[in-house]
């Protein structure tokens, strides 16, 4: 019986919480890094790159984010780190609403670890059988800043149809609750 509470217990406690990201990680932008963002960053967009190598436009709009390729979808970014528990565990979540809700809503996972590499992430991805792009590039770091700086893990940002932002969760948010926004910005 206690065993039982003290799981259900943890089990809380590790949804309601978040990772804090390493101060390091959060904030190291080296010349070189910034060098070559001066050339991806173009009029207010940015180029990230997938594991895969397909990269992704965003253009910063007055309201949000425009994502190049993904008009008339909700965007859901999720800043994230292959470390963190609480990140681990929402990732079943993310993969249902992903199959759930394709093609309307787009889930980009954002990961927040430097130079971590590509192969490393893609076991990673195949270990949680991720239905959704894990961005992994030095721009990563760019767009947390240009939010104003992603601060726990796991971290996510919605944008409605049109690019503009919509809700953001800190910590482990729970699938319905995700689910009952989608279903708002859909509906916008």
């Amino acid at each position: 019986m206690i065993t039982k509470l003290l799981i259900s217990l943890l089990t809380i406690a590790l949804f309601f919480t978040a990772c804090e990201k390493k101060e390091e990680t959060s904030t190291k932008v080296n010349t070189k890094t910034e060098k070559q963002s001066e050339q991806k960053t173009t009029a207010n967009i940015l180029t990230l790159t997938d594991t895969e190598g397909k990269t992704y436009k965003l253009k910063a709009t007055e309201n949000g984010i425009t994502f190049e390729g993904l008009e008339n979808q909700v965007v859901l970014l999720d800043f994230f780190a292959t470390w963190c528990p609480p990140c681990r565990a929402e990732m079943p979540h993310l993969v249902n609403l992903q199959k759930k809700y394709n093609g309307k809503v787009q889930i980009l996972s954002v990961l927040m670890e430097e130079d971590k590499d590509n192969q490393d992430v893609i076991s990673f991805a195949k270990e949680y059988a991720l239905n959704f792009p894990i961005l992994n590039s030095k721009e990563n770091f760019l767009l947390s800043q240009a939010l104003g700086g992603i601060r726990s893990l796991p971290t996510l940002v919605m944008y409605d149809k049109n690019g503009n932002y919509f809700q953001h969760y800190v910590g482990a948010a729970p699938e319905e609750m995700i689910e009952s926004d989608i279903k708002k910005a859909l509906a916008k």
